[in-house]
C-alpha cells in the first residue's frame, strides 16, 4: 500500500494470516527516494513470499547476520595558515578501507579498531555492508523510529552519533539490530605533551639506589645497570662492572684504550635489545676539546661476555650529540632521548649513532633547570621529569 501525504510517501506492507512472528514494516521516505524504496521492497518481497502466495521455489533463510562492514573514501578537513597568517581550512580525501571494523556478534556492536585520521568528516560516510544469505539491511533514522532501506556502497550515513543497523532474515522470521559507531583521533598520533605532576609520584628504583650507594661506598661514580650487570666509573678513569648488585667490582672489558672514555658529564641508559641481550649506552665529555659528546655502548649478552665499544663520530655525520655540561639519557618509545643543559631534547633512533632534535619533544613550560634534574619512566609508560631544586615535576607520554 502506498499513501501520499505532504509530499512524502507513506508505505505500509502488511502480512495477514501468517505466524505472529512475521515482521510488520513501516517506512517513511521523501519523494526523491521512491526508487530506492522499491528496491528495498524487492528485497523484502523474499520475506513475504508466503503472504503473496507465490508458487516459485525461492529459498529463504533465517540468518540475520552482518558479515562485513567496510568504510569507503572519506574526507578530512585540516587547518593551516596562509602566507599572511590567516587561518585556513582545506579538504583532502583518503581511502578508509584499510581501517578494520570489528564486528562483535555477541554484543551486536560494530566499531573501528583504530581511530580514523584526525579531522575526518564522519557526518557523510559511505560504507559497504554484506550480510549472510542476503538479509535485508535497514538504517534507523536519527530523529524518529523510522527505518530506511540501506543502499550499501552508495548511501551517505551520519556517524556523529552511533547508528542502528537492522538486518531482516529473508524468511521473515525476525530481525537483529547492530549498534555501529566510529571514532576519530582527536590528537595527532605520536605527539608528546607534558602535564604538571606531584613530585611524590616520581618513580624511584630502590634496587638502583642501593647499587648507587654500594658504588659510592668504594669511591666509584655509579652509572646505571642492565638486568645482568651494574656499571660505575673509577677515579682513575676505568669502567667498572659488578655482577652481584654492587657487592664486588672489577674492570670491564673495552675494545680500545680507556683514555677514550668520557670523564665528565656522564649519562647512562639501558634497555632490552632481545631475549638474550641488553644494550647499555654511555655518553659524556672526554678530555679532548671537540664539539661532540663521546659515545660508548655495550651488548651485555647472557651467553657470552660482552665488551664496551667506542663509537667514534664519522666525519660526514653532522648529527652528533653536542658537548654539554649536563645530560640525562632515557630510553623511551624505542629511541634514546638526551635531555641536555642547552635546553634541548635530542633523539637517537639508531642507538646512539645520530642525534636530532624533534618537534615532538621539548621541555615543559616552567622548567628552567640546567643541572640536577632527573628523568624516569613509570610502569604505565609515562615519562617523568623532576627538578629537585624547585620541588616540581612533570609527566607525559605520546598520544596513541
Amino acid at each position: 500500500m502506498v499513501i501520499l501525504m505532504n509530499n512524502k510517501v507513506k508505505m505500509a506492507v502488511i502480512c495477514r494470516n501468517v505466524s505472529k512472528f512475521a515482521p510488520k514494516f513501516e517506512f517513511a521516505y521523501p519523494m526523491k527516494r521512491i526508487l530506492q524504496t522499491f528496491c528495498g521492497l524487492f528485497v523484502l518481497s523474499l520475506a513475504l513470499t508466503s503472504c503473496l502466495g507465490s508458487d516459485d521455489d525461492t529459498t529463504t533463510y533465517d540468518d540475520m547476520v552482518i558479515k562485513t562492514f567496510k568504510l569507503g573514501t572519506l574526507n578530512r578537513y585540516l587547518h593551516t595558515k596562509t602566507k599572511d597568517g590567516r587561518d585556513s581550512v582545506y579538504k583532502v580525501s583518503y581511502s578508509a578501507s584499510t581501517y578494520k571494523m570489528n564486528i562483535d556478534q555477541i554484543n551486536d556492536t560494530i566499531y573501528n579498531a583504530d581511530s580514523l585520521a584526525i579531522g575526518t568528516d564522519i557526518a557523510h560516510v559511505i560504507c559497504t555492508v554484506t550480510t549472510k544469505n542476503n538479509g535485508g539491511v535497514f538504517l534507523k533514522s536519527l530523529t524518529s523510529d523510522s527505518l530506511f532501506y540501506f543502499n550499501s556502497g552508495s548511501d551517505s550515513v551520519d556517524f556523529t552519533t552511533p547508528r542502528l543497523f537492522r538486518v531482516y532474515s529473508t524468511d521473515g522470521s525476525g530481525h537483529r539490530d547492530y549498534k555501529v559507531s566510529l571514532t576519530v583521533r582527536q590528537q595527532k598520533k605520536d605527539v608528546f605533551q607534558w602535564d604538571s605532576a606531584d613530585i611524590s609520584g616520581f618513580p624511584e628504583d630502590a634496587e638502583d639506589e642501593a647499587e648507587r650507594r654500594a658504588a659510592e661506598a668504594v669511591g666509584l661514580t655509579y652509572l646505571g645497570s642492565t638486568f645482568m650487570e651494574s656499571y660505575a666509573m673509577s677515579p682513575d678513569g676505568y669502567l667498572m662492572e659488578s655482577e652481584d648488585h654492587g657487592a664486588t667490582w672489577q674492570r670491564d672489558v673495552l675494545d680500545t684504550d680507556h683514555s677514550l672514555l668520557p670523564t665528565t658529564s656522564l649519562a647512562f641508559t639501558s634497555w632490552v635489545l632481545d631475549i638474550l641481550t641488553d644494550y647499555a649506552l654511555l655518553v659524556g665529555q672526554d678530555s679532548g676539546s671537540g664539539n661532540a659528546m663521546t659515545v660508548w655502548r655495550k651488548l651485555a649478552d647472557y651467553d657470552k661476555e660482552g665488551k664496551w665499544v667506542y663509537m667514534p663520530l664519522a666525519e660526514d655525520n653532522p648529527y652528533y650529540l653536542p658537548r654539554m655540561d649536563y645530560v640525562v639519557l632515557a630510553y623511551y618509545n624505542d629511541q634514546v632521548l638526551a635531555f641536555g643543559s642547552d635546553k634541548k631534547i635530542y633523539v637517537s633512533r639508531d642507538q646512539g649513532i645520530t642525534w636530532k632534535t624533534n618537534a615532538n619533544y621539548s621541555y615543559p613550560t616552567g622548567f628552567n633547570a640546567t643541572t640536577g634534574y632527573q628523568v624516569a619512566i613509570d610502569d604505565e609508560d609515562f615519562l617523568w621529569l623532576k627538578d629537585p631544586a624547585t620541588g616540581k615535576a612533570w609527566r607525559g607520554r605520546l598520544s596513541e
